[in-house]
């Protein structure tokens, strides 16, 4: 149950990531979208791994929404650097 728990923090923090990166810009709103989408299926694909090995389906679901939320904020962190980058190299040219 810790580590369900522990998963629906990083949940929490992925759908918060996801909302300051859409209120960058419009490009930041899509990039979001694609982010949480890759996030969810290799979420549902770790998840599938864990209960192929035979792990409780407590366990496999933490498992997947852990990995899923985990990519959306690496995924997020990625596209606010690179944004936050552009808008720089915007005021200058």
């Amino acid at each position: 149950m810790l580590l369900l728990g522990i998963a629906g923090v990083l949940t929490s923090i992925a759908c918060a990531a996801t909302v300051v990166t859409g209120f960058i810009s419009n490009v930041g709103k899509a990039l979001g979208i694609v982010v949480a989408a890759i996030g969810i299926t290799l979420g549902f694909t770790v998840g599938s791994v864990a209960a192929s090995s035979g792990a409780t389906d407590v366990t496999t679901a933490a498992i997947g929404i852990a990995a899923g939320s985990l990519t959306v904020i690496a995924g997020n962190a990625a596209i606010r650097k690179r944004l936050k980058k552009a808008a720089n190299m915007q005021r200058h040219y």
